[in-house]
């Protein structure tokens, strides 16, 4: 009895797997991660932020896709749910999101590998034409386990680098960033600027 039940478990992983692999490669590659990422997104007021960010442009000055700063994270199961029950419905439509809640969850995801494919010298500025302020270094080392240690992440330190929700928009060290989108609004529901 205890074989044909370990039998019956076994297969049914086996399906699980089979669908789950045949699914990820159907569904994901049909369509641009953007797309991908816009089932559950609001995509569009995302890019309008990256465009005026300092991560507008990678390393090899080409535009910035979602997948190079973020986890992609495509299930077929929560794909295939997105895809009923919000893509395709429109369900989500813009500022529909709880971006601070979203912000939160994100912060979890540790993208520290994605950050060091373009900023692999930690000991050099974002453009990469000096040293890090003395208080950059010191947080590197300790970040590096050359001086101390934390359990910070990039993100931990550099919040709000490609994305600037308007909550966070009085932040002091986004004023710069704050300024270009009130300089560049997006355009609204009913087809305004941009």
């Amino acid at each position: 009895m205890k074989k044909i039940y370990l039998a019956k478990v076994a297969g049914l992983a086996v399906a699980f797997g089979l669908v789950m692999a045949m699914g990820s490669s159907a569904s994901a590659g049909d369509r641009p991660a953007v797309e991908e990422c816009m089932r559950c997104h609001d995509v569009k007021q995302y890019q309008h932020e990256l465009k005026y960010s300092s991560h507008a442009f990678d390393k090899d000055k080409k535009v910035i896709s979602c997948e190079q700063c973020h986890v992609f994270h495509f299930s077929p199961l929560t794909s295939y749910y997105a895809r009923d029950e919000y893509y395709d419905k429109k369900i989500f439509e813009p500022g529909t999101f709880d971006r601070a809640k979203m912000q939160k969850n994100a912060r979890l995801t540790d993208i520290t590998a994605k950050c060091q494919e373009c900023h692999k010298d930690l000991t050099k500025n974002a453009k990469g034409d000096g040293p890090v302020s003395q208080l950059g270094g010191l947080a590197h080392d300790a970040f590096l386990g050359k001086n101390g240690s934390t359990r910070k992440t990039c993100s931990g330190c550099h919040v709000n680098i490609a994305h600037l929700p308007e909550f966070d928009m009085d932040l002091m060290i986004k004023a710069e960033f704050a300024k270009k989108l009130a300089d560049n609004p997006a355009a609204d529901a009913k087809g305004g600027k941009e």
